[in-house]
């Protein structure tokens, strides 16, 4: 699409014909599929800061939009003028000859930069559908232009792994809720397969009212905004119990947490990429976390589009 149609009226056009296109093939090809289907239930704009950021993004797009079905916008600075290109994303589910297609745009944004393309993504959106912006690779302090993007959002997921001030960041997340934002974070999500363990754990073997301190343990050179969160999160849920969040020579992330309990001690430990161990109190076993890669780290972000109770009080504990 040649810069001077960069209008929000072009790309519809351009998206329209597409479907036709891709309806025309299945009209050729009759005995290979029982035609298209067109899903939407959201718009999903995604923020990177590179064109190779936003390469990588199209790809994770690809396989939540499979789980959460939606018209992706996929937005990174260039270095010439605006450009953009409508592109498909299209499956077929196991056992079924239908395929099932949804919709993306990749906006190249010119010298007037994140600024400029909020004003094309108005009449982008889809309508009467919520509106996430994922602001891939951002810190949440430094918005890289990202910020002018967040008005036109229902939720804004970020992913604070990376950032080397954890506190500086949680004050970020924490001034755009006061503002009246709703945000999200990945590095929060990283950690339901911890906290399904230990709300497993209280509900089978120990009595939360026990509980008279808990230590967490993290590894890499400083605190993580996971390993805050975790101990918000236990303080919030044992509010009878001392917390105490101390550094190990471990890979960065949560490494332990260890309850002490008139009974004895009870340790919850990672012990592999994926695997979790309980030991304690006549307890041995170990137990599997779920994936924590991009994209099923945002299939389940995505499952709540409303208020997030436990995650909004974790943040401002």
């Amino acid at each position: 699409m040649s810069t001077t149609a960069i209008r929000p009226e072009s790309i519809l056009r351009d998206l329209q014909k597409q479907w036709e296109d891709l309806a025309s093939q299945e009209i050729h090809s009759p005995t290979e599929s029982a035609g298209v289907l067109r899903a939407c239930a959201m718009t999903l704009v995604v923020a990177c800061r590179t064109p190779e950021e936003a390469l990588d993004a199209r790809q994770v797009a690809g396989q939540v939009m499979r789980v959460h079905p939606s018209r992706a916008i996929i937005v990174h600075p260039g270095s010439g003028d605006f450009d953009a290109r409508v592109f498909a994303e299209c499956w077929k589910p196991f056992g079924r000859r239908q395929q099932i297609c949804s919709e993306g745009i990749e906006i190249i944004a010119g010298q007037g930069g994140f600024a400029e393309v909020a004003r094309f993504l108005v009449p982008l959106r889809v309508p009467d559908l919520p509106v996430v912006l994922w602001c891939r690779g951002s810190s949440v302090s430094e918005t890289g232009g990202f910020h002018h993007l967040y008005p036109l959002a229902d939720k804004i997921i970020f992913d604070t792994h990376d950032v080397s001030d954890s506190d500086a960041a949680l004050r970020s997340l924490r001034r755009l809720h006061a503002y009246g934002m709703r945000v999200a974070d990945l590095h929060w999500t990283r950690l339901s397969g911890w906290r399904e363990v230990l709300a497993h754990l209280f509900d089978s073997n120990i009595n939360a009212k026990e509980i008279r301190s808990a230590r967490i343990t993290y590894g890499g050179d400083s605190v993580t905004t996971c390993a805050r969160y975790f101990e918000a999160w236990i303080r919030s849920s044992l509010p009878q119990a001392r917390v105490a969040l101390e550094p190990e020579y471990a890979s960065r992330g949560i490494y332990s947490v260890t309850f002490d309990t008139p009974k004895g001690d009870v340790t919850i430990q990672h012990v592999g990429e994926h695997t979790l161990s309980v030991t304690g109190r006549g307890l041995e076993y170990r137990t599997g976390l779920p994936s924590i890669n991009e994209a099923a780290l945002m299939q389940e972000e995505l499952s709540i589009l409303g208020a997030d109770g436990v995650y909004e009080r974790v943040l401002n504990a």
